[in-house]
């Protein structure tokens, strides 16, 4: 396993690492084997789809929360595939693992192999007087949901250097996404006004990583998608994600998300 941890080593970031090294070698750490589990918004009750190493993965912890997370790749039947999980903890117990096993490796919206080398940007602390706290990085995290749900960029703030990338692919100032369903050069605003057809919903945000000294925020949403009339795209639904943000200036930096399409109006299962 490639661990491109952000540094500042917690019993949160080595209970992580204890749980992928298991995870790989299919010998659950910390007591997660009888954690409440979950594989892309459905509790593994008939266990969780093997997997046979994390190629490249960023850690992050938040002891506040007595929470980890990991972005990254997974290895799955020779094939890798975008991935993100969610921990919490009692004491050194796992007892919450949230897991997405993206489908989506490679295509218009997708390109996992860019994810075997994470940005170093994430691991970066933010020098003091451009760095926000708890409630305001979060805050402007959640105006990336909030700016989505209104199908409106200007809700939400970028910064002059923000990029947005799904399961990997760099969707915004990238001439191929000319090609895709959307037929648009975008920049990370656009890319949110664009989707008043599908009139999003954004629900169930949680944000169980906040990271004021780096200025990380992860969040895990789901977002309705509904099919326009007028437009024929296959990827409508329900988006369950991910969102990795980095968050100075009361901005958004860049922002990464780790993505599965689920059927239209699926029940939440986390709180």
């Amino acid at each position: 396993m490639q661990d491109d941890g952000a540094g500042g080593e917690t019993p949160y970031h080595a209970a992580l690492r204890a749980f992928l090294a298991g995870r790989a070698a299919g010998n659950p750490a910390n007591g997660s084997a009888t954690a409440r589990w979950s594989e892309n918004n459905a509790f593994a009750s008939g266990g969780a789809t093997p997997i046979e190493a994390f190629p490249a993965v960023q850690l992050f912890a938040d002891p506040l929360q007595a929470q980890a997370a990991a972005i990254g790749v997974a290895r799955v039947a020779g094939q890798l595939r975008p991935y993100a999980v969610r921990l919490a903890m009692d004491g050194e117990r796992i007892v919450e693992v949230e897991e997405i096993l993206s489908s989506a490796s490679h295509g218009h919206f997708a390109d996992v192999d860019r994810l075997l080398l994470p940005d170093v940007l994430y691991e970066g602390a933010i020098p003091p007087h451009r760095a926000g706290d708890r409630d305001k990085i979060m805050r402007r995290a959640d105006s990336y949901w909030q700016a989505l749900q209104e199908s409106d960029g200007s809700v939400a703030r970028f910064a002059y250097r923000c990029d947005r990338y799904d399961n990997g692919k760099k969707i915004t100032n990238n001439l191929s996404i000319l090609l895709s369903p959307d037929a648009a050069v975008h920049s990370p605003a656009s890319c949110v006004t664009a989707t008043r057809p599908a009139r999003p919903i954004a629900r169930n945000r949680r944000f169980p990583i906040i990271d004021t000294e780096r200025g990380v925020v992860v969040s895990f949403v789901l977002v309705d998608f509904h099919p326009a009339p007028h437009l024929d795209r296959p990827d409508c639904g329900t988006f369950y994600m991910a969102g990795l943000f980095k968050i100075s200036d009361d901005e958004i930096r860049s922002l990464d998300e780790i993505s599965q399409i689920l059927p239209l109006g699926i029940a939440e299962i986390w709180s």
